[in-house]
């Protein structure tokens, strides 16, 4: 997916002596490489790739399946792979956007496309940085979840440490969140109840303002709940 491991942050540069040189020909994407079997190997896995004896290179259809797939190859191999600019500017077009973790904090980067830009203003709480041209979310076991559909849907490509703490937070369970500042909590199979401010009555309240930060959930608000109703011990 990048010179660099990253094809957002990277630059183009003309071919060199690098594993695998990229470039893209109206609606084909070319890639030269240099012999290495399990590089081959993992050529053989691209959508609809051929091999061309006469040009000694490797052809396949510029479009988004294949671009997903080589983006993945490109993002494994980093430094070791190089793009020209037609094929840079094609990757960021219509190949999938990135997903990385920047100061603790998940980022994506992506070109405009509808459905893809409606998924990514849907994450919870996530905001725009203008002045970056990405968004950012905390990372939260919601986030994470939703982040991750975005990648098996081919939309997103993330880098080892995004994966990484995607998988951390995607597979939390609630029980090592931390108690609230009010004491109550302990084992249970939803953070939910560590939440509430248990009193007599029905549910009838949430103060939308008052919200608490809790880690691998996000911020959550104190609701006023009837034991009885809600299958809470006191």
């Amino acid at each position: 997916m990048a010179i660099a491991g990253r094809i957002d942050d990277a630059r183009p540069r003309a071919p060199s002596d690098s594993m695998l040189d990229v470039d893209v020909d109206g609606a084909l994407v070319r890639l030269r490489a240099r012999y290495d079997p399990r590089l081959v190997e993992r050529l053989k896995t691209l959508p609809g790739r051929r091999y061309v004896p006469e040009d000694k290179a490797w052809v396949l259809p510029a479009r988004r399946q294949a671009l997903g797939a080589l983006a993945r190859l490109l993002l494994e191999l980093g430094d070791q792979a190089t793009l020209t600019d037609r094929a840079h500017r094609r990757l960021r077009r219509d190949g999938p956007g990135r997903l990385q973790l920047r100061d603790g904090e998940f980022e994506v980067h992506a070109a405009s496309r509808p459905e893809r830009q409606r998924r990514i203003r849907a994450l919870p709480e996530r905001r725009y940085l203008a002045e970056r041209s990405c968004w950012r979310l905390p990372v939260t076991r919601a986030g994470a979840l939703a982040l991750e559909a975005l990648i098996d849907d081919g939309e997103l490509v993330a880098t080892p440490s995004a994966t990484a703490r995607l998988e951390q937070a995607a597979s939390a369970h609630s029980s090592s969140a931390p108690r609230s500042a009010s004491g109550h909590g302990g084992e249970r199979a939803t953070p939910t109840p560590d939440w509430r401010h248990v009193t007599r009555g029905p549910i009838f309240a949430a103060n939308p303002h008052r919200r608490e930060w809790l880690d691998g959930v996000g911020w959550c608000v104190r609701v006023r709940v009837d034991p009885a109703h809600c299958g809470l011990r006191r």
